[in-house]
Parts: C-alpha cells; sequence; structure tokens
C-alpha cells in the first residue's frame, strides 16, 4: 500500500516541475534578450550634425537593433528639419515613440529627450535620424 501513495505524489511533484523548468527558461531566455538589446543600444551611432552643411532636400537614414527597425525619410528647408516620416518602424511595445519626432522637429535636432516607456524604440529613432543626416 504505500508504493500506491509514493506513486501519486511523484506524479504531482513531475507536474509541478514541468512549468517551474519552463518558467526558469524563458527567464533565462528574456535576460539574454535584454542584456543584448542593451549592448546593441550602447552601440548606437550618432552623428554630429550641422544644418547648415545641408541643403533643402529629403535625406533617408536607418538604424536597427535586434527588436526595434526604423526607417526615416527627413526634410530639411532653410536648414531646419521641416517633416520627418517614419516609413519603417518595427518595435515591441514601443510604438508610442513615435511622437518623439515632433520634439525633434520642434528643437530642431534629433538631440532629444527619449519617450518614457519607450526608450528602446526612441533611441533607435534618433539614431535613424542621425544618419540620415550625417554629411558623407
Amino acid at each position: 500500500m504505500n508504493v500506491m501513495k509514493k506513486r501519486p505524489k511523484k506524479k504531482i511533484l513531475i507536474i509541478l516541475s514541468v512549468p517551474a523548468v519552463i518558467g526558469g527558461i524563458l527567464l533565462i531566455i528574456g535576460f539574454s534578450m535584454t542584456a543584448k538589446m542593451e549592448r546593441e543600444l550602447m552601440n548606437l551611432e550618432y552623428h554630429e550634425i550641422d544644418l547648415k552643411d545641408l541643403e533643402d532636400e529629403t535625406y533617408q537614414g536607418k538604424a536597427e537593433t535586434t527588436l526595434v527597425t526604423v526607417e526615416v525619410a527627413v526634410e530639411i528647408s532653410n536648414h531646419e528639419i521641416s517633416e520627418i516620416d517614419l516609413l519603417k518602424h518595427e518595435n515591441g511595445l514601443g510604438r508610442k515613440a513615435e511622437i518623439i519626432v515632433e520634439d525633434m522637429i520642434s528643437q530642431n535636432t534629433y538631440d532629444v529627450d527619449a519617450i518614457s516607456g519607450a526608450t528602446a524604440s526612441s533611441l533607435v529613432i534618433k539614431s535613424a535620424v542621425s544618419d540620415a543626416l550625417r554629411v558623407n
């Protein structure tokens, strides 16, 4: 009779262990992706821009990390940023970062504060605008 009572406990232990193992694996993957994203964000390029060096034209740029890809068209008129179009913005939860272009236009620079809660997308958008405006 003791043998019969031990089996149900063993089954319960196995059943409870499976979600714990899966959760642990997901946690490790999450930490790994976060660390990779942090490295990629630190390696984004930002260029020194002097808008006086730019002709009236529309310039295109892009920037990307594993989780965020951005392509922009930046219109320069009278040496000022007059419009920024997000041609592509693939993101996780960073859609709210798209309003950052309004700050860039009003402040006439890509070097503006990131949008709270959408920092990664904000930084990638800033880098894409910087890429568009760099003088080769």
